[in-house]
């Protein structure tokens, strides 16, 4: 007879840990903060981001002691969702707000328990409480390469339509597409550069850190919705938010579901509901509240697992 030694749970084990996974999403964020910084200056964006996350990382480790939970602050999601948070803020902005934002951010993760019980992602909430309470500078946008304020694309496409777009372009698609992809154009400072969006993206799927589900199912339907709303489809999706939420945000392991086919209606959620907020709501932009409305769903789709992870079903002999 057989002896079986019946040991504390989690059963299934890997060697990829929080620290991997945190420190890959870090890397994957590097060419976007890059692009971010040459278009917008070092001065304008370097500061803001190093504030942002040791605002997280110190907020974490105090956070941690008052509650009295396992410190965790030097795991990389302190450092994670301080970075993510410094990418979707304007360039320029007090270094106050960072630091603010960071704070409430890592404080709606460890109200719920920390790492692992937070509903919403940390990042996300953090600007959102931003946005919410100091509008005037989360809507001011620096000029690429220039220390002026601009409007973004979406922002301009919201008082005049597609036709306000073109004439900044001289009524040229192939300089529009262009001038997006390469982010010359107003907006956050990790969202712009859509190569280095793209690079990070090559990082998280080949490193296995995220699937591929999510972002392409949230990005096939901004394009599809934004088409049959009469918006250029690939001017939608270049501008804004939409390829930063989708690739690094919606993405998240905590607030997003397990299940492929529970990814696929997420990423579905996440891409209609942006692209309903950016044509009826009264904002140019819907990335954050997209994807924080669709976290509120996660449990439900989660709810459909009937077995544990990792259960395999016996054949019938």
């Amino acid at each position: 007879m057989k002896n079986y030694v019946i040991t504390a749970s989690p059963h299934i084990r890997s060697k990829i840990n929080t620290v991997f996974l945190m420190n890959t999403v870090s890397i994957s964020l590097i060419p976007a903060t890059i692009g971010g910084i040459v278009i917008f200056g070092w001065l304008n964006t370097l500061p803001l981001i190093l504030v942002s996350i040791v605002s997280a990382i110190v907020s974490e480790a105090i956070l941690q002691r008052i509650l009295r939970i396992p410190l965790t602050y030097l795991d990389g999601s302190a450092l994670v969702t301080g970075f993510l948070l410094a990418l979707c803020c304007p360039p320029g902005i007090p270094l106050w707000l960072p630091a603010i934002g960071s704070f409430f951010a890592i404080f709606s993760k460890q109200v719920f328990g920390g790492l692992g019980h937070n509903p919403f992602n940390p990042a996300l909430i953090g600007r959102a409480f931003l946005v919410l309470s100091f509008p005037a500078h989360m809507t001011s946008w620096l000029k690429p390469f220039d220390t002026v304020t601009t409007s973004t694309p979406l922002a301009v496409f919201a008082e005049n339509g597609m036709e306000g777009v073109m004439s900044i372009f001289q009524g040229s698609l192939p300089a529009m597409y262009q001038t997006m992809l390469l982010g010359i154009r107003g907006g956050c400072i990790g969202e712009v550069f859509i190569p280095g969006l793209l690079i990070g993206l090559i990082v998280l799927l080949v490193s296995k850190t995220i699937q591929w589900y999510i972002p392409t199912i949230y990005v096939a339907t901004v394009f599809v919705f934004s088409w049959l709303f009469g918006m250029d489809p690939i001017f939608s999706i270049l501008s804004g938010g939409v390829m930063f939420g989708a690739f690094f945000m919606a993405t998240d392991y905590v607030t997003s579901p397990m299940l492929p086919s529970s990814k696929i209606i997420y990423g579905f959620g996440c891409g209609f509901l942006n692209v309903l907020i950016r044509f009826f709501a009264n904002m140019p932009e819907g990335t954050t509240f997209a994807i924080l409305l669709m976290n509120v769903i996660t449990p439900l789709l989660d709810n459909r697992i009937k077995h544990p992870i990792g259960y395999v079903k016996e054949k019938s002999s």
